[in-house]
């Protein structure tokens, strides 16, 4: 019996050791977040808080960038001069700007080179307590703006349409929501917004008196640092790949489905939620050359810029995908 015993001992460690040998059947599901491996470097872009904004942070909710492996980050600004001074500082790769940003960047000797256009109209707006007339005929017309950005550019060629350049009083309010603020407590006559500012000052009760796509002008622009054009080519196109997929998305969805996440995101006024009229995007496009030849003469004329530059000298198109 013994010897028996000893023989059924062996046989079960026999089995027992081939078992352990067979590779378990694993019930662990693929991870969905590391489904697509990042091989890019991460691309560091600054965006103003107005709707030229819509497509970045909209590819990034949607998941248009990681998709595609790009790891991003997208610090959103209310004035110019902290978008600039973090690009200026190589805290930023890239960022939506304005084509006096670019003669500025390089003037300055900062290298850099506009590779596409962004969204951008840049609207005049009285304050609530003045209708059109009432604001024609005021012997002083103090507008609310950002000093040497495409809001002062833009206010300038809105006051010459209308003929009250020579009263016209540039009134330097950097932060955005602060000159709209001030601008609805009636301590300006107008200012110079960006939509969808511009639409919440006119729902308030002010009066539109002229905007830069009247006058066939389309300053906005993305500007990437000749770091990031030379060491991270790849990122800048496949930010663009992501980018056009969320304006197909925008042109083909109702405002209402993302709006909340643009007031959490880009600070967009609650009171627009109903109201607002998103415009339709285009995919990413060449900078507008008579915009930049217009705003070139002006900056020159202005005494803003003393070097010479032309249009091809400041773009890079290399990033733009065929259509």
């Amino acid at each position: 019996m013994k010897k028996l015993l000893s023989v059924f001992l062996i046989l079960m460690l026999l089995l027992s050791g081939c078992q352990s040998q067979q590779p378990a059947e694993s019930t662990a599901q693929p991870d969905e977040d590391n489904a697509t491996e990042s091989l890019l470097p991460v691309l560091r872009i600054g965006v103003m808080s107005d709707v030229g904004a819509v497509p970045f942070v909209i590819a990034d909710k949607m998941g248009y960038f990681k998709e595609r492996g790009l790891p991003i980050e997208i610090e959103v600004f209310r004035s110019a001069l902290d978008r600039d001074s973090a690009l200026q500082t190589g805290n930023l790769d890239a960022v939506m700007a304005d084509m006096l940003t670019i003669f500025f960047y390089n003037e300055s000797q900062f290298n850099a080179k506009m590779i596409g256009r962004t969204y951008g109209n840049y609207i005049m707006v009285t304050n609530p307590l003045l209708d059109l007339d009432d604001f024609k005929a005021l012997p002083v017309h103090s507008i609310g703006l950002s000093s040497n950005t495409v809001i002062d550019f833009s206010t300038v060629k809105i006051a010459e349409s209308n003929q009250f350049l020579k009263t016209l009083e540039k009134v330097a309010i950097p932060q955005m929501p602060v000159r709209l603020e001030m601008l609805k407590a009636g301590e300006l006559s107008g200012a110079t917004l960006p939509e969808p500012l511009a639409s919440a000052a006119i729902l308030e009760g002010g009066v539109r008196i002229g905007d830069t796509e009247s006058f066939d002008l389309y300053p906005g622009i993305f500007i990437a640092s000749a770091d990031a054009i030379a060491n991270n080519p790849e990122a800048l196109k496949t930010l663009y790949e992501g980018y056009n997929e969320a304006v197909d998305y925008l042109n083909q969805t109702d405002v209402s489905e993302y709006f909340d996440f643009l007031v959490s995101e880009l600070g967009f006024p609650e009171i627009l939620k109903e109201q607002f009229v998103m415009p339709t995007f285009s995919h990413v496009d060449a900078p507008d050359e008579t915009t930049f030849n217009k705003t070139y003469e002006w900056m020159k004329d202005e005494k803003l810029i003393e070097g010479s530059y032309s249009y091809d000298g400041l773009v890079d198109l290399s990033f733009i995908s065929e259509p």
